[in-house]
């Protein structure tokens, strides 16, 4: 059994900054630091190359934190109307130069099978992503509908169960247990 508890990062700061470069706001610094008790056990650290998420795996995490490239945030391109309901209508729809809700789960499922293939049975493993990015990774194992698009608000199954219904807040994280690197639960935190 290897456990992975996926997390969205802590809260960015508002700034004007291209998004790979936006860093925690103090109210996110003290958040991941609050995290630091409960992970402190964990196996491995990985994260997205996103400063925000870097951060976060940082602050929580004493382990070496791993750079893995492809756990990024969607590619949003260019945007020309609100896109964030029409993306989970048609997992293929992008906007030009941008990458859709299939396109990130094939890259993330790419970045995850590494994290898989690196730990060994019985481990534990920290990894710091983004909230669409995450929910698309999880299209591999359930299903996503949208609750309410104004609030970005989702309903995420998986099997006949319901894991989340509603929002995908900064530190919040599912934890995925694998057995023989499949998928057997996963759990909204």
């Amino acid at each position: 059994m290897k456990k992975v508890f996926l997390m969205r990062h802590s809260v960015p700061e508002k700034c004007d900054l291209p998004t790979e470069l936006i860093p925690l706001s103090i109210e996110g610094v003290n958040l991941a630091k609050s995290k630091q008790e409960f992970f402190k056990t964990i196996d491995r650290c990985y994260a997205s190359p996103y400063k925000r998420a870097f951060e976060t795996a940082k602050l929580i995490s004493k382990k070496p934190v791993v750079v893995v490239n492809e756990l990024h945030e969607r590619i949003i391109g260019e945007a020309h109307e609100d896109f964030w309901l029409k993306q989970y209508q048609d997992y293929d729809y992008h906007n030009p130069g941008g990458e859709s809700l299939n396109m990130v789960k094939v890259r993330m499922t790419s970045a995850m099978d590494g994290v898989l293939k690196e730990m060994k049975d019985g481990e534990t493993a920290l990894v710091v992503s983004h909230a669409t990015a995450i929910c698309s990774y999880l299209l591999n194992f359930g299903q996503i509908e949208v609750a309410d698009a104004k609030s970005k608000s989702r309903i995420i199954t998986f099997g006949d169960r319901e894991v989340l219904h509603g929002k995908i807040n900064p530190t919040d994280y599912f934890e995925i247990e694998y057995e023989d690197n499949e998928v057997v639960a996963i759990r909204f935190c």
